[in-house]
């Protein structure tokens, strides 16, 4: 079992008594069990800020798994066909039928993200004065408080767009929604303010906890998914510079269950194998009749045939999708034949167990599998991409960083001559990042940022894919309750 990140555990006892739970869906006065005598400790500061880091990490039921599924369900890479909950939720993502009302995942990431903005917010109003804090804790704990508000904003931005800009310093009942550029400005503004106060590593016990190199490459992802080319590559080298991360040489190791920490995770979302801190990825992507002794939720979610077969057959990075099994019942399933498996038909595609079963987990329904936010080969992919697309042009230098992943995949080198141009490279970064990325959660912004996400789901045959989609509509229950609040377009 590997090592507890000290401040989940903290979160997980004090939630219950700390966090209300929000009838007015944006809290912007500090709740009256934060104030008063309490947070002059530093202790009251450390329990806000377990509880900032709560509700700013994917994880959990409806955390990691939600995120992925809906970031990549509405894309070619992911697809769940069964399951009361998992495929009722998700269906109508991948369909493209979602709606306002629709709010069984928008909902709760709508809200997880403010409840993190305003813990965040009453910390940045307490640290600066504490009366125990050292110069030094406060310089971490607000660095601490700005790169969870931050990423926050980052999250809600990549689905909604323009949201309420609600600061330290807003007085605002029903606030008005900033524009899309303004949160943008925010963000890096805040990230960048993040940075310089973080360290640039952390010891083992505080595994998940913004670092310096987190800051920057939440940073470089945003500004390269906002088309800021330039400063996404520059962001990106500067993460290169810190020295503190690699490639793996074995991409299996990545996701192992006791390589927790390792050199090429920038920033990662920690599970624990108890709730209400566990990931449900994994029972959720079993065949059904799977031989293992962890819960099977039998949900039937899955890597879709064609988006496997675009794998290079020498791709290390496909050995972690299973295509084939021996079952409880001691029969050879071959996952890439419709006629076999469980249920067989339409189910009956290759399974991603990027994150591992956790045999040992202490509650058989979820796992400890830790879910990476941002990784050291991603960097190299967000400087490549900023070059070629803020210079037009393809450089060698770009190919580097581009063939020091696909290296470690055991794939060959692209030379100039593969990729003559930016329009080939869209193609070949896209492709690459499929394929190092999946079950990451990257591919819809992927897409996205390059204007391709509307005709992938078009060349799926989803007809009633339209250009509003790009944009997941503010839950109704937000609308109703902020009279302030402006739906975003088509919905």
């Amino acid at each position: 079992m590997r090592p507890l990140n000290k401040y989940i555990v903290i979160a997980v006892g004090i939630l219950t008594f700390f966090l209300v739970s929000c009838e007015k869906p944006l809290e912007i006065e500090p709740k009256s069990e934060f104030s008063g005598a309490f947070l002059d400790t530093q202790e009251g500061i450390e329990a806000l800020l377990a509880s900032a880091y709560a509700n700013h990490q994917l994880n959990g039921w409806g955390g990691a798994a939600d995120y992925i599924a809906v970031n990549e369900g509405t894309t070619d890479t992911f697809r769940v066909y069964l399951g009361a909950y998992f495929n009722n939720t998700m269906r109508r993502y991948q369909e493209f039928t979602f709606d306002a009302g629709h709010t069984a995942v928008i909902e709760d990431y709508w809200r997880k993200c403010y409840r993190a903005i305003r813990d965040a917010n009453i910390l940045i109003v307490e640290i600066p004065n504490h009366p125990k804090l050292s110069d030094s804790l406060k310089d971490l704990y607000l660095g601490e408080a700005k790169f969870i508000r931050a990423t926050a904003y980052s999250l809600l931005h990549e689905w909604f767009g323009g949201v309420p800009l609600i600061t330290e310093a807003s007085t605002e009942l029903f606030p008005v929604r900033a524009s899309a550029q303004e949160i943008e400005d925010f963000v890096i503004s805040e990230l960048n303010g993040a940075a310089a106060l973080l360290p640039s590593t952390r010891p083992e016990s505080e595994f998940g906890r913004a670092t310096q190199g987190g800051a920057l490459g939440i940073l470089a992802r945003f500004q390269l998914n906002t088309k800021n080319w330039a400063d996404a590559a520059e962001t990106a080298q500067k993460v290169i510079d810190l020295g503190v991360y690699g490639l793996l040489p074995n991409y299996e190791d990545i996701f192992a269950l006791d390589n927790e920490g390792n050199i090429e995770l920038v920033h990662t979302f920690p599970n624990l194998d108890v709730a209400p801190v566990g990931s449900n990825w994994t029972r959720n992507t079993l065949p059904g009749d799977y031989p293992t002794n962890v819960v099977n939720a039998a949900t039937q979610s899955v890597v879709p045939i064609p988006f496997y077969n675009t794998f290079d057959a020498n791709d290390k990075r496909a050995d972690l999708i299973v295509t084939e099994y021996i079952s409880n019942k001691g029969v050879f399933v071959n996952l890439l034949d419709p006629n076999e498996g469980p249920v067989g038909d339409k189910y009956n595609h290759p399974r991603s167990f990027k994150y591992p079963i956790d045999e040992d987990s202490a509650d058989p329904t979820i796992g400890g599998q830790d879910v990476p936010y941002i990784r050291y080969s991603d960097i190299l992919l967000i400087r490549s991409e900023g070059l070629v697309m803020s210079t037009g042009t393809v450089s060698q230098e770009a190919l580097d960083l581009l063939n020091e992943v696909r290296d470690r995949a055991g794939l060959p080198d692209y030379s100039l001559m593969d990729i003559p141009d930016q329009t080939t490279y869209v193609d070949k970064i896209l492709a690459e990042r499929s394929w190092e990325f999946y079950s990451e959660g990257k591919r819809r912004s992927d897409l996205i940022r390059h204007d391709r996400f509307i005709q992938n789901a078009l060349d799926r045959g989803i007809s009633i894919a339209k250009p509003f989609h790009v944009l997941f509509p503010i839950p109704q229950t937000e609308i109703d309750a902020n009279e302030n609040l402006v739906q975003n377009e088509g919905y």
